[in-house]
């Protein structure tokens, strides 16, 4: 029968089995008894024990303080009917028979296979919470346990939010879980599991407000923004996917984030080691390039090049790269020049263990690099598996020419950016492509498309969209295969709104790069608008887990999605996601707060449109590639918020 309860976490109380308090005369009385108590019932020597609490004595004084410590818990053991020190001339043992610990009660029942509210419960905060350290040693001892019990706490936690429990047990965790978040805002994997509990009962509001408050305590405490395990889950809970559950390598650290059955890959930039910065554009062109080129191979999932780059930016841990993106394998690649002739070393690397599965090195003259990148992507296919369900096509477009090729890419870039010049960067860029290159067909589909988003997008002049829908027709005509001009005229075709063209240039994009995060996020797009919204959340989903660190604009397409889907809720979580929303972005936030009833909300966005455009009319409505349903629900929303007609 235990006659002690000693009480650990959260503070210190030792009493009887009856709740009747036993007081210690000292702190240091308090604390030598927790130490023992935390032992496992294992004799520990007096010196080991007179230097972790009297380090700060000499020696004799030190054993002597020791002796009158011990001499204090007989006396309360003794007040209780017991005693359970047992002293030798070297070493003192604490028979546990006699006491029920919380520390341990709670740490085997975390190691246990059965989840219960009444384990959850007996976490009461951390180890000796309030009790002030005698020495440096001791509070050593202390933050050790103190981590221990603190993990065992979030594991607990982790592992409630994947369970099948009784309601009382996952509140328990959830309680336990806000508790541990009340000492430490930092811990992700916990904001994590309360997501997923809060999901489970039904609560997507409150899991998405986890993770908001996830976001904003990462950026105060750390100034990191949430890991890519937390995007993935709230992309999931955000667009309503069922498997909003963490696999086994999501609650592995060591195991990699599998985002299906595929092999996945992600192309790192390349590195230059010429000493030439002119050829920086090929670094970052050979993997646009290979990437493009494994795309095409419906049987490996490709990472998109925008978060591939973002990524390898902060860090060369290729461990820690391939943990961020959630794939398999990195592809990792450098360029060397010798005279005329460049040497490109390709290796292929595991991303848990870092072993290399491969590696070749490719030389050519430096005006014909552009044709490695398929023998590249070949190698690296047979390297993944040896049987594939389609074969390279051989390029058979011209390589454009390297300064030609640079200018492209450096012009998609400034199209991409959002700073005030980089529309016109962008647009010099392209026309110095095609003046060094005038067969440059990428280039030519671009430069039409930049003019268009200079005069912003829908809203430009007809016989503009028109003529660049016909520039970029004929880029098409000069390389049919490449998905990317293909999204480019499926856009321009919804600007128009010519629905059926756009809808066959954006399957036949997919059909040949089934990787192209961009052209599924606007396939996405299209198929809610359309009358199939949860296909096309399903469809931006994938975009995002393809290109987990998009642009903002994947968050307006994905807005829109919800918004034709009548989801307001989730259009609102999504909208507020992109900074500096222009004001047809607002209108349509306003419109969404207006249909659920928010009126305060949806009348400080419409001062926020007047103010950006005193001249703003519902009448003047962009109505873009929206269909008449979706614009006629947009409209309705945006007269309940009272914005002029």
């Amino acid at each position: 029968m235990r006659r002690l309860r000693l009480d650990l976490l959260g503070g210190f109380t030792l009493s009887t089995s009856e709740g009747v308090e036993l007081p210690l005369p000292t702190r240091k009385d308090r604390q030598l008894l927790a130490f023992l108590a935390l032992q496992g019932g294992r004799a520990q020597s007096r010196d080991r024990l007179a230097s972790l609490l009297w380090a700060d004595r000499a020696e004799p004084q030190a054993r002597s303080s020791l002796r009158q410590s011990l001499a204090a818990l007989r006396k309360a053991f003794r007040a209780a009917g017991t005693d359970p020190l047992a002293g030798e001339r070297v070493t003192v043992t604490l028979d546990l028979s006699e006491f029920a610990v919380d520390a341990i009660d709670f740490a085997d029942g975390c190691s246990g296979s059965m989840l219960s509210c009444d384990i959850a419960e007996l976490y009461r905060g951390p180890l000796l919470d309030g009790i002030e350290t005698s020495t440096p040693e001791f509070e050593q001892w202390v933050m050790a346990e103190r981590a221990r019990l603190d993990e065992l706490a979030g594991r607990l936690v982790t592992t409630a939010s994947i369970s099948v429990l009784p309601e009382a047990d996952r509140g328990g965790a959830m309680r336990l879980g806000r508790k541990l978040l009340s000492q430490d805002r930092s811990l992700e994997a916990v904001y994590r599991a309360l997501m997923r509990i809060c999901n489970a009962r039904g609560d997507r509001a409150a899991a998405l407000k986890l993770y908001a408050n996830c976001r904003a305590a990462l950026r105060e405490e750390l100034d990191v923004e949430p890991d890519r395990d937390t995007e993935d889950l709230y992309r999931d809970i955000l667009t309503g996917h069922s498997g909003a559950e963490p696999s086994a390598a999501a609650l592995n650290p060591a195991a990699m984030h599998a985002i299906d059955d595929r092999p996945s890959i992600a192309i790192l930039p390349f590195r230059n080691l010429t000493g030439n910065d002119r050829l920086n554009f090929l670094c970052e062109g050979l993997a646009e390039e290979i990437a493009t080129g494994l795309g095409r191979f419906r049987s490996v999932f490709v990472i998109d090049q925008y978060s591939s780059a973002a990524v390898a930016a902060t860090t060369s841990d290729t461990a820690e790269i391939a943990r961020q993106l959630g794939v398999m394998l990195l592809m990792q690649g450098s360029i060397q020049a010798n005279a005329a002739r460049l040497r490109i070393t390709v290796r292929l690397v595991e991303g848990t263990s870092r072993a290399q599965t491969w590696s070749d090195i490719f030389e050519c003259e430096a005006g014909e690099a552009l044709a490695v990148p398929d023998q590249i992507a070949r190698a690296i296919i047979v390297t993944i598996q040896n049987r594939m369900e389609d074969t390279v096509a051989e390029q058979s477009r011209k390589n454009p020419s390297p300064a030609a090729c640079e200018c492209a890419l450096r012009g998609i870039k400034h199209l991409r950016g959002y700073a005030p010049d980089d529309n016109d960067k962008a647009i010099a860029l392209f026309r110095e492509a095609l003046r060094l290159d005038p067969d440059h067909a990428l280039a030519q589909a671009y430069l039409a498309f930049a003019e268009i988003v200079m005069n912003n997008y829908d809203a430009a002049p007809r016989p503009l969209l028109l003529d660049c829908k016909a520039r970029i027709e004929r880029a098409l005509e000069r390389d049919p295969e490449d998905g990317r001009i293909r999204w480019v005229l499926a856009s321009v075709h919804g600007y128009l709104r010519e629905f059926d063209e756009e809808r066959h240039h954006i399957e036949r994009a997919l059909q040949i790069n089934p990787n192209d995060a961009n052209a599924r996020m606007t396939y996405g797009a299209i198929l809610a608008d359309s009358g199939q919204p949860e296909e096309g959340i399903a469809m931006i989903r994938e975009a995002m887990r393809l290109n987990p660190f998009h642009p903002e604009w994947y968050w307006l397409l994905l807005g829109d999605a919800f918004l034709s889907a009548r989801r307001y809720e989730d259009a609102i979580e999504a909208y507020k996601r992109r900074t500096n929303l222009k004001v047809w972005s607002l209108s349509r936030l306003a419109s969404c707060y207006a249909h659920l009833g928010r009126d305060a909300e949806a009348q400080d966005v419409k001062r926020r449109i007047l103010e950006k455009d005193p001249n703003f009319r519902i009448s003047s409505l962009r109505r873009g590639a929206w269909s008449e349903r979706v614009i006629e629900d947009w409209k309705a929303g945006m007269r309940k918020a009272g914005l002029p007609e």
